[in-house]
């Protein structure tokens, strides 16, 4: 049993003060016996078996590098490019194809914008009033000119000489006349902007059109109503101020030289080549010949080192673009990522990355090549910053790397230690034709990072019909009247209301007698364009998909056939003698393809901004059902 404790203690315990047991304090200080400090600085270890014991525990002996990278040595030589080629069609030449010669291409303009763009004035169908909203915007901008001239009083002259399209004064007679005031007259926002704007605006497209054509000078020289000299040399000199309005607006192909679209494709091919020697008469050429996904990059291209691309008579291409660099000394950085596994044994991880938690089977070979190369290997690489411009075809002639024991080794790529096929490699340029080769170089092509995209202007699907055993094209979005995109299957049926008005069928009583009926075809919405199979020429096996077309039964003008409203269905339509259009078979898989048209615009490095009209090709909705049927017996 515990003793109690008298109270008259308790309380001096608690309330009382003591005096402290120790009454006196020691200071120790460090006193020099010597003036010379090197052996107190060298921090020396008393127990060196020690260490070496923990040094075997933790492995540290086993180690086969022999020492770390201290410095590193690396010579490039880099050159731009400065061709651009598209490929065209071409039934003389081998394979059908041919490459066109080549035009000259600086950084100044986005490889994007060269590939993609498209003239935004096209030839089709609806000439006079095609492209409304284009209209508008340069007849606006032909007014503001003409405002900051001090020369507005002239805008009635040209609302008068430049109008704007009048659906009454079109021929109905004419077939393309009276399809064009059909496409009009059956869009309800299209018909009401041209109300609204005759009158009070000129067209800016017409102007624009004479500009381009080199005839706006001769126009207002022979103008009656401008008198005045200095009045007409000022207006001349709008033109060419117009001129480069639109352009900087709106980037636009040279013609002929610069289509990269392969109708047959439904894909870009294009080429671009940069010199490989200082004396530029040798090219190293890089394909591309599948590129239709919307972003280009290093592993759209592919290298063609047989292949000399023809220049353009007259052409000017950017010399000094080969550039041999001296070798350029580094200190190699240890590349680190979150949860990267520190090489000092004393120290802890970030834990950012939890290697512990990952619960890897035996089948699931992509995360145990993860944690192997993040535990084991994850210390093995080392980065070089080395700086180079955009566009540049880099050839690394080589790396030689020096450890801390002065042993120089010279680095060579990983691919040339074992077999191609095996390897696995990033940023390498495929040699075209040759299955398996390699090219080491590096390009770094002057492409976008971000591009704004607008809402499709048009957009086609291609898809199989397996019961009609064809393919169809569905235009799903076309360009309007307006210029803008819209609904495809809606305008087809306003276009089939605005014929089946124009031109009412008369409905016969059924009798008594005649109680069925032989109908030869049923029809399809005016926005489905058939492809039919076709032979290849020199083939009685493979098959090429031809453009055809429907009857319009409910037209005004007999014999006239529907055709695509939108530009991608129409190559060889706008020709005079109306080309036929054939698309590979194999472009158009069981999936189905679809194609978009949309305005993109960026701005380059330099700060200018870019505005162009590209396509992409994606894959399609699968299958689909026209309910195309012939020779049937039905029911009045």
């Amino acid at each position: 049993m515990p003793q109690a404790i008298d109270p008259a203690l308790k309380a001096e315990l608690l309330t009382g003060l003591f005096q402290p047991a120790i009454t006196t304090y020691n200071r120790l200080d460090v006193r020099a016996r010597r003036e010379e400090f090197d052996r107190s600085l060298r921090a020396e270890v008393r127990d060196p078996l020690w260490m070496l014991c923990r040094q075997w525990q933790f492995g540290e002996f086993k180690g086969e590098d022999g020492g770390s990278a201290i410095q590193a040595k690396v010579q490039l030589d880099t050159t731009c490019l400065n061709r651009f080629a598209v490929k065209t069609e071409d039934p003389t030449a081998d394979g059908g194809e041919t490459w066109l010669p080549a035009t000259a291409y600086t950084d100044a303009l986005p490889l994007e914008t060269k590939v993609e763009r498209e003239p935004v004035l096209s030839a089709g169908q609806d000439r006079l009033a095609g492209h409304l909203e284009l209209r508008i915007q340069s007849g606006r901008h032909w007014v503001r000119l003409l405002r900051q001239d001090n020369l507005e009083g002239l805008k009635p002259l040209f609302v008068q000489r430049f109008p704007f399209a009048d659906p009454a004064a079109l021929d109905e007679n004419d077939p393309g006349e009276a399809l064009e005031k059909a496409h009009i007259q059956s869009e309800a926002a299209a018909w009401q902007m041209l109300q609204a704007l005759r009158g009070r605006l000129p067209d800016g497209v017409q102007i624009l059109e004479l500009v381009l054509r080199g005839k706006f000078d001769a126009w207002v020289d022979d103008e009656a109503a401008l008198p005045d000299a200095g009045v007409k040399n000022r207006i001349r000199q709008l033109g060419a101020v117009y001129r480069a309005w639109f352009f900087r607006v709106y980037s636009q192909p040279d013609a002929g030289v610069e289509d990269a679209w392969a109708p047959s494709y439904l894909e870009y091919q294009f080429a671009v080549s940069a010199p490989t020697e200082a004396s530029n008469t040798t090219q190293g050429v890089l394909q591309a010949e599948g590129y239709h996904h919307g972003h280009l990059d290093w592993y759209s291209f592919d290298a063609a080192p047989e292949q000399q691309l023809t220049d353009v008579s007259g052409a000017v291409f950017e010399a000094g673009c080969f550039r041999a660099a001296p070798p350029i000394g580094f200190i190699p950085t240890q590349i680190e990522f979150n949860g990267m596994p520190n090489v000092r044994w004393w120290a802890f991880e970030d834990q950012r990355t939890d290697f512990g938690r990952l619960r890897a089977g035996t089948t699931d070979l992509a995360q145990l090549i993860l944690a192997e190369f993040g535990l084991v290997y994850g210390t093995d690489w080392m980065v070089l910053p080395y700086n180079i411009e955009v566009g540049s075809l880099c050839a690394v002639k080589g790396i030689v790397v020096t450890d801390v024991f002065g042993v120089r080794t010279f680095v060579r790529p990983a691919l040339d230690e074992g077999e191609p096929r095996q390897a696995w490699s990033l940023y390498r340029l495929a040699v075209a034709g040759k299955a398996g080769e390699i090219d080491h170089r590096l390009f770094l092509p002057p492409v976008l990072a971000k591009v704004e995209e607008s809402r499709p202007v048009e957009k086609v699907l291609l898809a199989r019909d397996e019961m009609a055993n064809m393919v169809w094209g569905v235009e799903q979005t076309i360009p309007g009247v307006l210029g803008s995109g819209v609904d495809g299957f809606e305008t087809a049926l306003a276009l089939s209301n605005y014929f089946r008005q124009q031109n009412p069928e008369t409905a016969v009583a059924p009798t008594e007698e005649h109680r069925i009926q032989y109908r030869l075809g049923t029809s399809v919405p005016e926005n489905w364009i058939p492809f039919i199979a076709r032979h290849k020429p020199g083939s009685n096996r493979e098959i090429r998909l031809q453009r055809a077309s429907m009857p319009r039964l409910t037209d005004q003008v007999i014999g006239t056939r529907i055709e695509p409203r939108g530009r991608i269905l129409r190559p060889g339509l706008d020709h005079v003698d109306k080309q036929p259009y054939f698309v590979h078979e194999e472009e158009v898989p069981r999936a189905g393809a679809m194609i978009t048209s949309s305005f993109q615009r960026a701005r380059w490095f330099d700060g200018r901004v870019f505005t162009w009209l590209g396509r992409r090709k994606q894959t399609g909705k699968g299958e689909g059902g026209s309910g195309l049927q012939f020779d049937q017996i039905v029911n009045k």
